[in-house]
């Protein structure tokens, strides 16, 4: 009896043992499918909204997260597993290794066949391979030096953005009680984040976003794009509800430049706050608005600069010739396979084939920077340092320069005294020769 009691108690803790290791499992399956949906998901990048195979790929900013998956020891068995969401993959599958696929099957069909197969040495495939290989590099690592420009112009004109939104913050209103000198350095913050959103859309055909992408081959695609400005522009700059802030969207979108508008607005702004605090001083006019005009010609090489790059891709002639050189190797490469795998030749040509025209491709891609570059979030990112700043700014954490309160040691009064004494005696000169 004993030993029946001791064997009826110990059944459910074995119950609750074999629960447990039926459940590994399925708890080991769970994790393993939220993990490649993560991979699936860092594949996808910024993709998921790409209607087209031709649309680009856009990539995002990198957080820890991301640094941490794409540093991951397993990140090759990621590769493999995610290798239909590869957007290189999916703009070469047809037609180019659709085609060389075709020809190789129909010449191991034929060579299977017919009593003299078609085949030639290696020699023809082989010695061209060193100048095709050095020409894809070339285009590749051309592609990759536009790309690496283009990306430290936008961190130019985010570090820029930052440093006129603080400047006009600090210098341009007096004290709190002057309204005029906040609403201009309102204005140049309002300015700021326009500059860049409409700077976004003038590199890109339809606005650089990642939600709501606009059909290329739409016939109503620049109205369309212009609805998706004016819409993110009165959710970031502009309060249509303030009759001079819906003129400035109007005035904005109107513009044949909107870029180089919201520089001159800016300029316009912040040289109107700087005369008003100026008082009988055109000198310090003159100072504090050099001061201003030097980050809007940084704003305005930047902008040059990437208009550069739009428009003049790489030489045309390596392109054309690369793409023709290519595709003749890679329709030959069945001639050369045939002897050596046989009946797998249109495997073998096909992947041979992927491996070189998705290195083109890529090269292809980034020629264009403007179109993966990330450039929605780095206005996203000039908007919320610039909302902060004015946040500070009307919280009384930005000290205003009348407001600044220190005690000058001896030097700097002395130098002042100086500069005033030098000033003093210049103007009596001018009074005494006018006399």
């Amino acid at each position: 009896r004993s030993m029946l009691l001791s064997r009826f108690r110990s059944k459910p803790e074995e119950v609750r043992r074999w629960s447990s290791t039926s459940a590994a499992p399925a708890g080991w399956l769970t994790s393993w499918s939220t993990e490649v949906q993560n991979w699936i998901s860092m594949e996808k990048g910024g993709q998921e909204k790409r209607q087209n195979r031709d649309m680009p790929t856009r990539d995002q900013n990198f957080d820890h997260e991301k640094w941490s998956i794409h540093k991951d020891p397993k990140r090759h068995v990621r590769h493999f597993v995610t290798w239909g969401y590869s957007a290189a993959t999916q703009r070469i599958l047809f037609p180019d290794l659709a085609l060389i696929f075709s020809s190789s099957a129909l010449l191991t069909a034929f060579n299977h066949v017919a009593e003299i197969p078609m085949y030639m040495p290696p020699e023809p495939i082989v010695l061209p391979s060193v100048a095709l290989g050095l020409l894809i590099t070339f285009r590749t690592n051309t592609a990759n030096m536009r790309y690496n420009e283009a990306r430290c112009l936008w961190g130019e004109i985010v570090n820029t953005s930052r440093d006129i939104t603080r400047i006009a913050l600090q210098w341009l209103p007096q004290s709190n009680d002057d309204k005029f000198g906040k609403a201009q350095s309102a204005k140049v913050c309002r300015m700021t984040k326009a500059f860049n959103i409409v700077l976004k859309y003038h590199l890109t055909i339809d606005g650089g976003n990642p939600d709501d992408r606009v059909s290329r081959t739409d016939p109503e695609l620049p109205s369309k794009v212009k609805e998706e400005l004016r819409k993110e522009l009165s959710m970031v700059c502009f309060s249509p509800s303030d009759p001079v802030q819906a003129q400035e969207l109007e005035d904005c979108l109107n513009s044949s430049h909107r870029p180089l508008w919201a520089i001159q607005q800016m300029c316009d702004a912040s040289h109107a706050g700087i005369w008003a605090r100026c008082g009988d001083r055109p000198d310090r006019a003159l100072r504090d608005g050099q001061l201003l005009e030097r980050h809007f010609q940084r704003l305005c090489g930047a902008m040059g600069a990437c208009e550069r790059i739009h428009r003049t891709p790489i030489p045309t002639a390596f392109t054309r010739h690369c793409s023709r050189f290519l595709m003749v190797w890679c329709n030959a490469m069945p001639f050369v396979l045939w002897p050596i795998v046989g009946t797998a030749t249109p495997l073998a040509a096909t992947f041979v084939s992927w491996a070189m025209l998705g290195t083109e491709d890529i090269g292809v891609q980034v020629e264009e920077p403007f179109d993966v570059l990330p450039l929605f979030q780095y206005c996203q990112g000039i908007a919320a340092t610039c909302d902060g700043m004015v946040k500070d700014a009307h919280n009384n954490m930005i000290t205003l320069s009348k407001d600044l309160e220190f005690q000058r040691t001896g030097p700097q009064i002395l130098v002042e005294d100086m500069v005033e004494r030098s000033f003093n005696n210049n103007n009596n000169r001018r009074t005494a020769a006018a006399h």
